[in-house]
């Protein structure tokens, strides 16, 4: 399963990818109100910098996976995360998520 296979999966059967835009929205809105005015980014970059965390996040469990199931099908990747509430894990994790 490639990377972008991984994250259009993921995406599909995750419940928690609102949560964290939400979470870290409010993380980078208090980031950027904290920054001079003329620093300030525009609603934009703030979208951006959102999308370039959830793709990084999306990668290091891809790797994880990836670690565990190897170059195996993509059957293979469906089954491991459907089993053992890997989806229901991430999920939980990703809602407490908090950012420094």
């Amino acid at each position: 399963m490639t990377l972008l296979e991984f994250i259009e999966y993921m995406e599909s059967v995750m419940s928690s990818k609102e949560t964290f835009y939400s979470i870290s929205m409010d993380d980078q809105l208090a980031r950027n109100s904290r920054r001079k005015p003329a620093k300030r980014w525009n609603e934009e970059k703030i979208e951006r910098a959102i999308d370039m965390q959830w793709k990084e996040l999306m990668t290091n469990v891809y790797e994880k996976v990836k670690a565990e199931k190897g170059n195996s099908l993509k059957s293979a990747w469906i089954e491991f995360i459907m089993a053992d509430d890997f989806l229901e894990q991430l999920d939980g994790s990703i809602a407490e998520i908090e950012f420094d």
